[in-house]
């Protein structure tokens, strides 16, 4: 089995974690309103015939309807079936928002690269509050996502993933989790404070969660970013290569 495959087998299995997700047929979908971004709001997974996309199109837009959302999004990747599917979408009012690198990390452990100064803590489900506020400092989203968000990481916890704070002379400033499914291990929420970058705080981070992982038996592990993102070169420095690509195309409804 290939490196793509094991991956979007891994983000299939994720998503159905989700609140809110569904196994249909030709498709895995996840509509939760509650943060309307694309990872949230997307159907993934695609794998129809020709004749049969127009259908699955109209399935997956009735079940975002029925939840009363506002748009809908689709991934596409290198294994999406037919090839054709992109542009298809496209000829139907599809906008390609935005193209994500799905990187594998190649490199060896990194001890060397830790910062002393910052302390790392896995949290439990009494300190969501901290993790959930934090993480929508970092990645300025409303405030009006925090319960959404906030639902989503005890949700995560619930099924086995991990969250850990950084903090650096006292402060939480930094953010990461990790979810592990089937020998593979999965870094998410990457984040530090603005005031706080440059300082080895997110490589930290990566290093412990990418420990975790290896100690639960994990023996690929995989972390996602926007293409042409600062993010993209430090993790290139720290040992991830890019995997593949992935699309993601939007309509609103």
């Amino acid at each position: 089995m290939t490196d793509t495959i094991r991956l979007e087998n891994f983000w299939h299995k994720l998503l159905l974690s989700f609140p809110g997700s569904k196994d249909i047929d030709g498709a895995v979908v996840d509509c939760y309103p509650q943060v309307p971004i694309n990872a949230f709001n997307h159907a993934a997974d695609v794998s129809v015939e020709e004749d049969e996309v127009e259908d699955l199109l109209n399935r997956v837009t009735q079940h975002f309807l029925s939840k009363r959302a506002t748009h809908v999004y689709f991934r596409i990747t290198p294994l999406t079936r037919p090839k054709s599917f992109a542009s298809f979408l496209e000829e139907q009012g599809f906008l390609k928002e935005s193209e994500d690198l799905i990187m594998v990390f190649k490199g060896e452990r990194l001890k060397n690269r830790l910062n002393p100064k910052v302390k790392v803590k896995e949290i439990s489900e009494n300190e969501i509050d901290i993790f959930g506020d934090l993480l929508l400092t970092i990645f300025e989203m409303p405030i009006e996502w925090s319960e959404g968000i906030k639902l989503l990481l005890n949700n995560m916890i619930q099924k086995g993933g991990k969250n850990y704070l950084a903090y650096f002379d006292g402060n939480p400033v930094g953010t990461c989790s990790l979810f592990s499914l089937n020998g593979t291990g999965g870094l998410f929420n990457i984040g530090t404070l603005k005031e706080y970058r440059r300082q080895g705080i997110a490589t930290t981070l990566i290093a412990h969660a990418l420990f975790d992982s290896i100690s639960r038996g994990d023996d690929l592990h995989t972390l996602q970013t926007m293409k042409g993102e600062k993010a993209e070169q430090l993790y290139k420095e720290i040992g991830f290569e890019i995997g593949h690509t992935v699309s993601w195309f939007v309509k609103k409804l």
